[in-house]
This record gives C-alpha cells, structure tokens and sequence, in this order.
C-alpha cells in the first residue's frame, strides 16, 4: 500500500500492529476456553503494543489469564502485565472497600441505593466483585433524595465537583464527588438511565419497581432489572460517542448470553422507543453482534429502525449518531433546552465553569494557566459545536 501523503510508514505501522493487536483481544473475547486462542499470535516485538491496547480496552485481567494459562509470553512482557493485572486488582479492591462504606452508610439512612456497572455488574458477570478494571463508583438513585446524599458523601470526606452551583443537577444526569485518597474516589449518583438529552424523559418509576433486591460486595441493596441493566450498558456505550473500550461491548455481549433467554424483548422495546433512545441502542447492538456473533431475536433490529423514532427527536438522533464530532452529546442538549435563558445558562456554564472547577479538572492554579485553560476550552468546544451544526444541516 502506498503511505497517504499525510502520514509516514512508520505511522501506518504503528497503526497496522494496533488493528492486529485488537483483533487478538477480540479473538480473546470470543473464545469460549482461553486454551482456543492460538498460543503464539505475533512475533515478539507485538506484545507491547498487545499490552498497551490491552491496558487502552480494559481487557488486562483477560490478557493476564490467558498469558498465565499459555505461558508462551516473553518474561519481559509477563511480568509487565502481572504488574498492571495487580495493581488493576489493588484500585478495585479500594474502591469496593469506599463502596461497602456508602451502601452501607445509604442503606442507615433509609435511602434506595442501586450499584451501576463496577462491582455490582462484575459480581453479575463474574461472580466476583473486582474482576473487571474499575474507574469509579456509580449509584442509582432518586433525584428527591439527592441533598440527603450529598450530605452523607460529605461526612465521608468528599467534596463535591461541578462546573458552576447548580450546572449538574439541572442540566446533567449526576452530581459528582471526589476524594483526594491513593489517587482519586470518584462517586457518581446517577437519577436516571439515560445521558443529555433524554434524561427527562425517562421515567424512572417504573425502572425502580422493576428492581429486585439483592447482594453486591455483601450489601444487601437493589440491583436493576434485566431489561432496565441492559438499555442503560447500551446507553453508556453510546455516551462515550464511539470511545468505548472492547470491555464495554464484551460485556453487554455476555449479559446477553447469560440473560438474554429471559429477557422481555417487547419491554425493551417500547422503553427505548418512548425514550427515543432506539436509534442508539439498534447501533450499539448492531455493533456488538458484528463483534461477537451475539444471537438476538429477528425482529429486533426491525422494532428499533430509525422509522420508529419519534420525529420530534429525530433531529437529536441524528446529530448524536454523527461522527468525528466531540462533545456531540452537549450539543445536542443545547438544541434540546426550552427557552434562550437555558440555552444561555447552559452555555455560559460549559464553556466557563468555575475556577475551582478547571483546578479540580485540569490541575490549573496560577492565574495565567486559568486564563489560557479558559481560552483552549472556548476555541476547542466552539469549534467542535461549529462542526456539530455543519452536519446536522
């Protein structure tokens, strides 16, 4: 192949060995018993990109089991991924600990608590609460009960983080609090399923009383239903537009195997449909069966067509499903908002949050950094927002 004029050979190698590397970890993913993956894939000098992109898709406790069961890497790339695999082990086993402490300090307070993703899916999955990789702590609750939690998270030594008072919980999905302890604890209760710009209108009561109690980390507490689990793994893969690691979409994958059988197709359905979240979740499917093979009902792909979508809401379906834009997400709320004094509000908030905030956020403190901070962010978000429209029209 002839290099484009705008890249080098070795930037089309480096690429190339990252394509391999990931079609590795997928034939990982896809093996049924780890001994069917071949046990010399690539030549030596591939592992460390295996590594890397590893690292990059979340998949080191899958790397580091089937390099334990193979025993076929270099003693180099070995101890670097035993390394990484318990220091991912040492994080989770952190952030479960803080966990245990919140469930628990939630469930004393009388305040419904639902465990999103993390340790409550990983138990789920894999009948262990630290198998997968960890990045923070993420509870389902209810948006009245807010203030009481914010207290309770504050008497646990957090601090709350937002880009202006008030930004989040008018305009967001979830108020965030952070610890400054081995690294940071970042605590996220969610009021709802769904990301901007389909947070209200989604209702929650019934996803609530679809919920059943049960045990994550030896807390009793309420877990999600199926069908309610299984839109909000495909929301969260489409909120990260398009950047979702290989674990994500395994995963929804195998909750799709192991529930799928059970799962009531038509309630899944019509949540997405009124949500007007179809269009997203049809992609995310499509997406996951093409990697995985994943066996779902016939008619499925037919009930979430675009055709089904709300017209008023076709507009912001299409503008999230557009490529090569950041911040798709954000844009998309903006043409969602009611009323030039939100949209006003709203905007002022993205584009200049707090001082505290940007310090927080990026690790700015003098006063220079602040103020070219502020400007990358102004010129960055505006282009991208310029961009956003350019394809929507």
């Amino acid at each position: 192949m002839i290099p484009s004029p705008n890249r080098t050979r070795k930037q089309e190698d480096q690429d190339e060995r990252r394509r391999a590397a990931r079609v590795f970890l997928a034939s990982l993913l896809r093996s049924q018993d780890l001994s069917g993956v071949p046990p010399h894939p690539f030549e030596n000098q591939n592992w460390e990109v295996i590594v890397r992109e590893a690292i990059r898709e979340g998949l080191i406790p899958f790397l580091y089991k089937w390099i334990v069961a193979a025993e076929s890497a270099p003693a180099k790339i070995d101890e670097e991924v035993r390394r990484t695999y318990f220091e991912v082990w040492a994080r989770n086993s952190l952030l479960l600990k803080e966990l245990v402490v919140i469930l628990r300090a939630l469930e004393a307070s009388g305040l419904p608590c639902a465990p999103l993703r993390g340790a409550a899916l990983a138990e789920r999955l894999y009948g262990q609460a630290i198998a997968r990789p960890m990045g923070d702590l993420d509870l389902l609750i209810r948006k009245p009960d807010l203030p009481r939690i914010a207290v309770i998270l504050q008497s646990l030594g957090f601090r709350e983080m937002d880009r202006r008072p008030g930004f989040a919980q008018e305009f967001s999905y979830t108020r965030k609090f952070y610890k400054d302890m081995h690294g940071w604890i970042i605590v996220e209760p969610h009021w709802t399923l769904a990301y901007p710009p389909f947070t209200d209108g989604f209702d929650m009561q019934p996803v609530w009383e679809r919920c059943v109690k049960g045990r994550v980390a030896g807390v009793e507490i309420w877990q999600l239903g199926r069908e309610d689990l299984l839109l909000h793994l495909c929301l969260h893969i489409a909120h990260r537009d398009g950047s979702a690691p290989f674990l994500w979409l395994y995963e929804l994958h195998r909750l799709l195997m192991q529930e799928g059988k059970n799962l009531n197709w038509p309630l899944f359905v019509r949540t997405s449909r009124k949500t007007g979240v179809a269009f997203a979740v049809s992609q995310i499917l499509a997406g996951v069966t093409a990697l995985f093979d994943t066996s779902l009902p016939d008619s499925l792909f037919d009930s979430l067509a675009p055709s089904c979508l709300d017209p008023a809401k076709s507009g912001v379906a299409q503008l999230l499903a557009e490529s090569g834009v950041e911040g798709r997400e954000s844009l998309a709320l903006f043409f969602h908002l009611k009323g030039l004094r939100a949209k006003a509000r709203y905007s002022l908030s993205l584009l200049f949050p707090s001082p505290e905030f940007m310090r927080v956020q990026y690790g700015l403190s003098t006063g220079g950094e602040l103020i070219a901070g502020y400007l990358r962010r102004f010129c960055h978000l505006s282009w991208q927002g310029m961009k956003g429209v350019a394809k929507l029209i």
